[in-house]
């Protein structure tokens, strides 16, 4: 019988990248979402999709029936640390393993630059120190033999079905020909994952029983500056580049009208200073994976981003 791979979150930018991913690879999927209706929008024909709140323990253990790996692609702006206990104890109730998709906010400002996966965790930020604990509570599980727990930490990513981020905004203003902004510095070296890289690297790992039990960096194909980014998405659209910095300052007086701009002020640093992430054990351990180029990555999203506005457009004006 085939393995069932049970996507949490999956109308989301990651849950879907996983989602498509996981049916280009005729592996059997679930996708569960909170609005079914979205997540039917979004997701190819055919998907099995359910309901199912991650606040919602019985709701989600129901959801998670059968399953031999479980993608944690949950985001909700409040509750974090909540959905992601129901998660593991999901996990733990069906006997499934866990892919817990991270990032590199657990490190706080790079000591070390490439940063490899035992950087020190000197998190000071909230979402920094949230995700350290998170991912310490998982892998605690992990070696107590609860659940088996592997932590892709991705860079930034962009790609389709990417929405109400910086890296969208870019691609929005591009599309209306509008100057794009960075934040803080548009010339410091940063890492970029294109989004359906980052899904197919999560499944890799998910399918590898060796890879548990471990965290792995998922950088993309190469650092760019925000400067060089930012013109290969108006190279895309076919509009010369229109480059824009939103500083610290900036953020720092916004934070005093919106308090939650506050956490956006704690984490600029991987913005003042070259954030990037060594890749290496990722790339010994499967030296036939690909990172999609950059060029080819940014059109392929430009083309998604043309398509979704023109429809926007369309619906508006009907």
């Amino acid at each position: 019988m085939s393995e069932l791979h049970v996507v949490l979150g999956a109308s989301g930018a990651l849950g879907s990248a996983i989602v498509n991913h996981l049916v280009a690879e005729e592996i059997p999927v679930r996708a569960v979402a909170r609005d079914k209706a979205h997540a039917e929008n979004v997701l190819p024909d055919g998907v099995e999709i359910v309901s199912a709140d991650v606040m919602d323990e019985a709701s989600l253990v129901k959801a998670c029936a059968g399953a031999s790996v479980i993608y944690d692609c949950v985001y909700v702006s409040s509750g974090l640390e909540r959905a992601t206990q129901n998660v593991l104890r999901a996990a733990e109730a069906v006997r499934a393993r866990l892919v817990f998709p991270s990032n590199a906010l657990v490190y706080g400002p790079l000591q070390q630059v490439p940063a490899t996966e035992d950087h020190p965790q000197a998190a000071t930020s909230y979402r920094g120190t949230l995700r350290k604990r998170l991912e310490a509570m998982l892998l605690d599980a992990h070696t107590a033999g609860r659940v088996a727990v592997v932590i892709p930490r991705l860079a930034t990513f962009f790609g389709p079905n990417v929405h109400g981020t910086f890296m969208s905004a870019i691609f929005e203003s591009a599309y209306k020909n509008q100057k794009a902004l960075w934040f803080c510095r548009a010339d410091m070296p940063h890492d970029l994952v294109y989004l359906s890289d980052a899904a197919a690297a999560c499944v890799l790992l998910a399918t590898d029983d060796e890879a548990y039990g471990q965290a792995w960096h998922i950088p993309g194909a190469g650092p760019l500056t925000g400067e060089q980014f930012i013109t290969l998405v108006y190279q895309a659209f076919g509009a010369p580049p229109r480059v824009g910095v939103r500083t610290r300052r900036f953020f720092s007086l916004a934070a005093l009208i919106a308090p939650q701009v506050r956490e956006i002020v704690e984490v600029l640093y991987e913005f003042d200073q070259p954030f990037i992430l060594d890749g290496s054990k990722f790339a010994r351990a499967y030296p036939d994976f690909r990172y999609t180029p950059h060029e080819r990555a940014v059109q392929e999203t430009a083309a998604w981003y043309r398509e979704y506005f023109e429809a926007l457009k369309a619906q508006r004006a009907a």
